[in-house]
């Protein structure tokens, strides 16, 4: 998985970042979530979960993933979930359970859906989230902005591209590319 190029990258140009990442998810807290969730993960995050258990750090951004987004442990994941879905629902008058029928990857503008699970945060109220609703994207990546909702296309057929897509970036092959400075670093 590319996870594990992330964290070396992070290890050999960010030592300040990568002492601050956290101890990753047993299998059991991953079980745990999955029931009080009542989805089961795509395979790959549940493996990604496995190795990454968060960034410690929680007054910089530190964005790993291209595009203003720091990646998620479950812990953090579960957190925001709970807090975005009782903002934001109680902002509108609607049961989800007609999106909740409607296959991954469909847009919703107005609620957080149970089968939203962040991934990662711009700090500032935005996230990639996984949708685990049914249906031929389950398991796809999409783009949460705290003002317009979940009103795109996925980002990321899965978690898998959303790392490798990461990796690659940060290895200079891609058409973003990472400057470090003084032990942080800036995408331009």
């Amino acid at each position: 998985m590319s996870w594990i190029d992330v964290e070396r990258w992070a290890g050999e140009n960010l030592p300040k970042l990568h002492a601050t990442l956290l101890p990753p998810s047993s299998a059991q807290d991953i079980a745990a979530a999955e029931s009080a969730i009542g989805h089961r993960f795509p395979a790959d995050l549940a493996a990604w979960w496995r190795e990454f258990g968060g960034i410690g750090e929680k007054t910089l951004l530190w964005d790993l993933i291209p595009g203003c987004w720091q990646p998620q442990g479950l812990a953090q994941a579960l957190e925001d979930r709970a807090m975005v879905m009782e903002v934001r629902n109680d902002l509108f008058d609607s049961s989800p359970e007609a999106a909740l029928r409607e296959p991954a990857g469909t847009p919703n503008t107005e609620l957080w859906l149970p089968a939203w699970l962040p991934v990662a945060t711009d700090l500032g109220g935005g996230h990639l989230f996984v949708d685990l609703r049914g249906g031929p994207r389950h398991g796809c990546v999409i783009e949460w902005n705290k003002v317009e909702g979940a009103d795109g296309v996925p980002v990321y057929a899965d978690v898998t591209a959303m790392l490798d897509h990461a990796s690659r970036a940060l290895r200079g092959h891609t058409e973003h590319r990472v400057v470090v400075r003084d032990g942080y670093f800036d995408w331009q």
